[in-house]
Formats: structure tokens, sequence, C-alpha cells
């Protein structure tokens, strides 16, 4: 299924680690206790060819060490080499068939040639010992091999008992809010995410799946207020910046439908008073009114054309749309833009606001009275000449 929120949560693998400095070689006792070590700490640090050359001469000197085996069938992984890292794996447990996490790494790496049966086998495996201390994430993995199989029940059944043995297990609530959002079970998710903040996690895509509860809940300035939350949590990471800067334009644009709509409204509400017409009397039943009637009726007419009728004043809002090309905390970068603009012909504008008691300067121009010919003048003009924009509006 299709994820909400823009990263892919993968599988989980067992890492082990280690605080062994890093030693020179010559240096080195000729045993693989050491090798092992060193090449941990390599592989800790992401350096798997390193981590590959010291964990081979452990397992040259140690070939039946059930936590070397396990560790370079890690590094065979993460290189890509899946069928050397399988029969490491295998042979780990053959070694040691008591050990959960080569279970849980065999499993994932199952999962990866997307053999996904023998892949839950495994994980199934490792939750059922006794002794391991990571149920949670083979809960999750587990979670995730019932996605890939199109069984949603079960895959929220796994991410709960996931976060069950691990409150803490932020990539288990990122995937159950994610599916919430996806079956329109808005409130279930607001709960997930909230949940997720209560407990002190941290994440652009926690922000981003609150602003899209709140986006569906049609609460607008609450789903750009978590999205600007994402965005500072985001800094660098450019795909989740995108996501973040075209939700922040739908919702710009879902605004100004919405004040439209409101407009309309008002304009063709007008209040009408229906009487009800009176039946025609048969000729027996008409009955000629007294001349005290008759005055009566005159002197009401005429009180009548003397009070003036009263219209009901529409005030219609007047919104104008503007080209915003950037917000910057240096006042000198706003200028310079500023200056550009101008030796263009254009009439730019900088707007100073305090954003957390910083001074925020923005780069504007305008104003258009249709968000069409804002984004045309956009495209036309300032595009061209290498300018990133948004089309925005106020109302004046």
């Amino acid at each position: 299924m299709n994820k909400v929120i823009t990263a892919a949560v993968g599988f989980l693998i067992i890492m082990m680690f280690s605080c062994a400095p890093k030693v020179q070689e010559e240096k080195l006792p000729q045993n693989s206790e050491y090798y092992y070590k060193i090449g941990l700490s390599y592989l800790n640090s992401g350096n798997n060819s390193q981590a590959l050359y010291y964990l081979n001469k452990a397992y040259k000197i140690s070939p039946e060490d059930p936590e070397i085996l396990n560790a370079v069938g890690i590094a065979y992984s993460n290189v890509g080499e899946l069928e050397k890292a399988k029969d490491f794996f295998l042979k780990a447990i053959e070694k040691n068939p008591d050990r959960a996490e080569t279970y849980t790494n065999l499993g994932a790496l199952l999962a990866k040639q997307k053999k996904y049966d023998k892949a839950l086998w495994y994980f199934k495996k490792a939750a059922e010992n006794p002794s391991y201390m990571k149920k949670d994430i083979a809960y999750y993995n587990i979670a995730l091999i019932y996605d890939h199989m199109g069984n949603l029940k079960l895959y929220e059944e796994y991410l709960k008992k996931a976060i069950s043995y691990n409150a803490f297990l932020l990539p288990a609530y990122i995937s159950l809010g994610n599916l919430y959002l996806d079956q329109e079970r808005y409130q279930d998710a607001l709960s997930v995410y909230l949940t997720a903040k209560d407990k002190g996690l941290v994440s652009p895509l926690i922000n981003i799946g609150l602003s899209k509860v709140y986006l569906h809940l049609k609460d607008y300035e609450k789903a750009k207020e978590y999205l600007h939350k994402a965005k500072k949590l985001a800094r660098n990471n450019d795909f989740l910046l995108i996501e973040i800067n075209r939700l922040l334009s739908f919702i710009d644009r879902k605004i100004i439908q919405e004040t439209e709509k409101d407009i309309q409204k008002k304009e063709e509400k007008i209040e009408t008073v229906v009487v009800p017409e009176e039946k025609e009397k048969s000729k027996d039943e008409k009955i000629k009114p007294t001349e005290e009637q008759k005055k009566e009726i005159q002197n009401q007419q005429v009180s009548k054309k003397t009070v003036p009728e009263k219209k009901i004043k529409v005030i219609k809002p007047n919104i104008r749309f503007y080209v915003l090309l950037g917000r910057f905390t240096d006042q000198k970068k706003a200028l310079d833009i500023s200056e550009k603009l101008k030796l263009k012909g254009f009439n730019p504008e900088i707007k100073e606001e305090i954003v957390d008691g910083t001074p925020v300067y923005s780069v504007i121009i305008g104003y258009f009275k249709e968000y069409r010919e804002a984004s045309r003048f956009y495209r036309k003009n300032l595009k061209p000449l290498g300018l990133r924009g948004i089309v925005k509006f106020t109302r004046k």
C-alpha cells in the first residue's frame, strides 16, 4: 500500500554495538575477538568494506562462532550480497538455534527478496523466543510483512503489538498513523500521532501526519502550524521539504476556495418576506368595511409610505493575491533580491514580521485580483529568471 508520509519505513535489522577502539592491525594479537570488535566498530560506523575485511579475518580464525557469522551476514546484507549473507545467517542459526537476533536478520533479508512467507516464519520464530529482548522489532517486522501481503487487519494488529512491547518505537507510530490516514480514520490517526508526541518522540513525519489529519478535518490553521513545525525539523531533507511546501500551497488554495464560497453565499442570501395570498371570498362572504375602518386603512398606508425601506448591505472582503519570492532572517539577502528585481523593471516590496522573536523579511510582488492572474504573472515573468515563488493571498 502507498504510505502517506513521503519516507518509506524499512525492515529493522538487529545491529550489534561495541565501544571497542580502532586499533592498528599490527598491534593486535592473532585472535578472532580483536578482529571481531574492530569489524563491529566499522560496521556500526557504516564502513562496510573495512568491516568485511576484519570480520572475515575473525571468521577464518573462528569459523563456528555464531556471533561472528551473524556479523559477517549483516555486512554482506548491507552491500547487497544477499545470497552470501543468507549462507552466513543459516550457519549462525545452525551453530546456535536459540539466538533470536539471527532469525530477525535472516527474516529481513528474505523480505528484501520478497520471500514473504519464509520471512514471516523467521520473524515469528524470533518473537516466540522467551529470552529475546527485541520482541517489539520482531512484531514490527511481522506487521510490515502483512502489509506487503495485503492483510491490513493483521498489519494494524501487529503494529499495535509492537507499540505495546515498546512505547517509544517511532516507526510503528508513523506506520500506524499512516494506515489510519489511508483508511480515512482521522480521529484514530490523530490519537496515534498525539500519543507519539506525548511520549517525547520527535520527527517531521509525525508533524506532517498531524497536518494531514487537520487538513481533512478542515482546521487549516492547525494544519499549517504543524507543517511549519515539520519544516524546522526537516531542514536537511530536501524530499520532505518538497512535500511540506506542496502541502502548504494546497492549504492556501483551500483557504482561498472556502473564503470565496462564503462570500458568494453572503451575496446570494436575500431576505424575502412572503405574504400568503388571501383566498378570494365569494360575493356572499365579502363584507364591506365601515367608514371608520376605511380611515384606519388609509392612515396605515400613509404611515408605510413615510418609513424608508432598510437595505441590507453585504460587505465583501477585498482579497488580493501576491507572489512570495522568499522569506529570510538575513535582511541583506532580501535586499539583494529586491535590488535585482528592480533592475529587471519590477516593483518588489519587503515585508518585515517577527517569528519566534526573530525578524523575518519577505520579498513579495503584487497585488492581483485573482489567483490565476498572480500565478500567470509568476510563470511568465519570474520563473524564467530562476526565481522560486509561491502565490499567497491577503485580505486588504
